[in-house]
Order: structure tokens, then sequence, then C-alpha cells
């Protein structure tokens, strides 16, 4: 079980936060809202050609980001590849005078139906898995963190890449926002739909704050709670009520406990002012992990980019949703 549940209900104690965290527990607690929980295909689904079932319908001018942070080392525990799966669902107020009504956009609502960890190590399994999350989720960019070898997973993508599990081929993504990491990709035509970052402390510090800001205004949804889930969600699969089939009852269970994973992280994670900069230094403690804060606030950022970028364009008065067209983000090389 996560470190939060198992403190409440086994420990009886109550969960309180370190002086020094950045996140509190109930920042993050108070936005497990969502009962939007999305599973990618199965291997025997896809190959049998059946639709995935836990798909979420996509809305108008809807923003969907497979966003990760690497790890190269197979089956090594205390370090995780975590690919984050996050909706970015527009919001627009409407506010109505005599004379007309006036639309104020209010940017992404981020959602975060599925969250994934692995041991896996290899680069080209890794960038495989990334494609199969990227296709099943129906997703329109990729998030890597560069840092730690990630750069080779953003090579690896902009290949051709054949899965032998599912039998398929995939065309090259390209990266995006970095003319250098692009002119690596042999295809003209491919997408260009990946986003680097190469984190400084700098940028380091404006993720983190931005993240806890779309925290504090209510702009994150995580999935409920474990206990919540079973409750409400995943007793109405039938699958998961079938006490002979325990691994699907663990795979239906996982996005529910990775997303306390998630939260305890977190929720444990450290933070300091650096002198004179102003710059928000964060850290684990221990042998804690930040993998899963790093792959979610990743993708958020993203999202903040795509908002600025909305921003700046000139208002128009109708725009068909359909046509809607988004610029690259210049702000993160």
């Amino acid at each position: 079980q996560d470190p939060i549940t198992w403190k409440t209900e086994f420990l009886n104690l109550r969960v309180k936060d370190s002086v020094s965290s950045y996140f509190t527990y109930k920042m993050l607690m108070d936005r497990q809202v969502s009962k939007h929980v999305f599973y990618p295909r199965t291997t025997i689904d896809f190959k049998s050609g059946k639709k995935n079932k836990y798909a979420i319908p996509k809305l108008d001018n809807e923003i969907r980001v497979v966003s990760n942070d690497i790890a190269f080392v197979a089956g090594d525990k205390n370090d995780n590849s975590v690919y984050s799966c996050i909706r970015g669902i527009p919001e627009v107020v409407t506010y109505n005078t005599d004379d007309n009504s006036i639309e104020v956009k209010q940017g992404f609502r981020r959602q975060y139906p599925y969250i994934e960890s692995n041991q896996i190590g290899d680069t080209t399994l890794q960038a495989i898995r990334i494609r199969q999350l990227y296709e099943d989720f129906n997703a329109d960019y990729i998030v890597i963190d560069c840092r730690n070898g990630g750069l080779q997973i953003l090579y690896t993508l902009q290949k051709v890449l054949y899965d032998e599990e599912r039998g398929v081929e995939y065309p090259p993504l390209k990266c995006m926002n970095n003319k250098d990491y692009a002119k690596v990709c042999q295809d003209s035509n491919a997408k260009e739909c990946i986003f680097a970052i190469n984190a400084t402390q700098t940028l380091n510090s404006d993720i983190a704050i931005a993240f806890r800001k779309n925290l504090m205004e209510g702009k994150i949804d995580f999935l409920v709670n474990l206990n919540t889930a079973k409750e409400e969600i995943l007793s109405s699969i039938k699958e998961y009520s079938d006490v002979s089939e325990g691994s699907t009852q663990t795979m239906l269970e996982m996005p529910f406990i990775q997303t306390q994973l998630m939260i305890s992280e977190c929720a444990e994670l450290q933070y300091e002012k650096m002198p004179n900069t102003g710059v928000i230094k964060i850290y684990e403690q221990g042998s804690n992990r930040k993998d899963r804060y790093t792959s979610c606030s990743y993708g958020s950022y993203f999202l903040d980019q795509m908002e600025l970028d909305l921003q700046s364009k000139k208002p128009t008065h109708h725009i068909p949703t359909t046509k809607l067209q988004f610029r690259k983000p210049k702000l993160i090389s």
C-alpha cells in the first residue's frame, strides 16, 4: 500500500507535513476529485481489434500529453521511469450582460487519469511503451525530461520503431522546440510534437512554483483515493469482482495506487530558498524519490506554456473549435 494509507489506516496516525514541505498533503489530497480513469489497451485486445472500453472521449480543443521522467537502470526499484497521461481541458467562463455575452478563457484544467511506472531500462523498449501510450491515449504531445539520458529516448522516438509486442510500426516523431535535436530526425514529414525539457535550477524552481500555483487554484484534478475507487468505480467493473482474476484486479487498481504514491512523493519533498536569487530548490530526503512529481509537474508546465502561447494571440470574434491551431511554445530550449 502507499505510505498515506498505511499511516492512516494501519498505524492510526494523523498525516503531518514537514515545516520544509513545499507541497502539503492537504493541498494534494484536496485535488483528488476525478473519477475519469484511463487504461491503455492490452496486447490481446489490440491484436484482436477490440476497441478500448476505457478510452475517454476527447473534448473540443482538449490537449492530451504523455509526460515522461526517464530512468535507465533496469529492475532498480529506487529508480523509476514514470509516464503520466494528462488531459488539458480548456475552460471558458461566460459573463452575460444586457447587450451581449463575454467569454473569458481560463486556460486548461489538468486531469491525470493515468500514471505508470516501470524499471524497463532499455531505451528502445521505453520509447515503444511511450508510443503505445501516445496512441492509446490519443495524445497530441510527448514531454520528455532530457537529463540523465532522457535525450536518448527522444532520439529513439525520432526514428521508425517496430513494436514486436503489438506487431505494428510507428513512424518517427520530431522535437518541436529544439532545432539541434530535431536535426537528428531523418523524416522531413515527421509530426513535430515532442517537447524537450533541459531543466536548470531556475527552470525547476519555475516548474515547482507553477505546479503549486495550479494546485492552489484548483486547476489540477487527480484520481480519487483507492478506497473511493473500490466503492464507486471498480465495483461496477465485472472483471474486478472476479476474485480469480488477481492480475486484472491489480491492473485496475494501479492508476489509483500510482496517484497515491505520487501524492506521498510530492508531500515528502523538501525545499529551501536560495540566497539572493529567490530560486526554490526542491529535493528528496534519504531514499525518497521524485520521479512521479517530475513527470506530473513537467507535463503541467508544458500546458502553462500552451496557455501563454494562446494568450499572446489577438482575440477574434469567432474561431471554429475544429480549426483552432496551437503555435509551438518557444519558452524552453
